[in-house]
């Protein structure tokens, strides 16, 4: 089967335009017509349903159109590892939570990479459950996640166990206080992150109902930053504030009361075909060494 003919089902399905789809494959409409007569017959099923005012995937077409990307992205890869195998012996991709990449994960990346110079690592970052799906997809060969996977196939070790801090700027009259109880906070105006899972039913049983925040922002480190500045007040998780705290550029205000946040938890989780590779038998060694994924689940 010719590749340029799965990457043209590809690019249709996100255009849903022949000529469109043309344009960016710089070729003619009527090429565009032939492939995909072509990969029909090939198959003996009509993937796409095409008149005159849409072009859309039948059943049979989303069926399919998983395993066109897995080839794709196969041949991709393949390319690149023959085309850098003079620079590296192997590969190893890991998929991160945002906000575990600039806190506790960069000692980890930072060994890892100066120790295996000859392996090449990619790292993504997303939410927890587009990273677990792209494990089960098997794009990545390791996930950090906030969530523990529903698929039993997969090994997971518990990687990192901490408390949430309320913080608020030097200048804020707020940091005079001794103790912030929790029943106080739904009157205070927090620049807020949704960490998800049992962090979000603690903030449920705070905040009934739906409301607004000062700010609600996906990334933590940007809040660090607005409290540093004066802008507000947050809780988030300890690493994510410990750069700022040692710099004494935030202040922490112990939560007391009931009922407190929960303890937040990140998971290291990998197929248990892909523990006997090297370099991923390696890259939990490291993180090992900085106290992480130390306890199987």
């Amino acid at each position: 089967m010719d590749i340029e003919v799965l990457k043209t089902m590809q690019i249709l399905t996100q255009t849903k335009s022949f000529s469109k789809t043309a344009e960016i494959q710089n070729i003619v409409q009527s090429t565009v017509s032939a492939r995909i007569a072509e990969l029909e017959k090939t198959l003996g099923q009509k993937l796409f349903i095409r008149d005159n005012q849409r072009v859309e995937l039948t059943q049979s077409g989303l069926m399919f159109l998983p395993y066109a990307q897995h080839l794709l992205e196969d041949f991709e890869n393949g390319k690149a590892r023959l085309n850098s195998a003079a620079f590296f012996d192997d590969r190893l991709v890991i998929g991160n939570v945002y906000s575990a990449l600039p806190n506790f994960l960069f000692p980890v990346y930072r060994e890892y990479l100066r120790c295996f110079p000859r392996i090449s690592v990619k790292a993504v970052a997303g939410h927890s459950t587009d990273i677990l799906q792209s494990l089960v997809d098997g794009i990545i060969d390791i996930a950090i996640v906030y969530q523990l996977p529903r698929i039993r196939r997969f090994t997971t070790f518990l990687c990192n166990e901490e408390d949430f801090v309320f913080i608020c700027p030097p200048g804020d009259p707020l940091a005079n206080q001794a103790e912030m109880p929790v029943k106080d906070l739904a009157r205070i105006n927090l620049l807020f992150h949704n960490w998800g899972g049992s962090f979000s039913d603690w903030v449920a049983q705070l905040f009934p109902g739906t409301r607004w925040f000062h700010a609600n922002i996906g990334n933590p480190s940007f809040i660090v930053s607005l409290v540093e500045e004066g802008i507000g007040s947050a809780i988030l998780t300890r690493s994510t504030v410990q750069k700022a705290l040692m710099r004494n550029s935030v202040v922490e205000i112990p939560l007391t009361g009931s009922p407190l946040p929960p303890c937040w938890h990140t998971y290291a989780v990998v197929h248990p075909k892909r523990l006997s590779r090297q370099p991923v038998r390696d890259w939990f060694d490291v993180m090992s060494k900085h106290d992480l994924a130390a306890v199987p689940i």
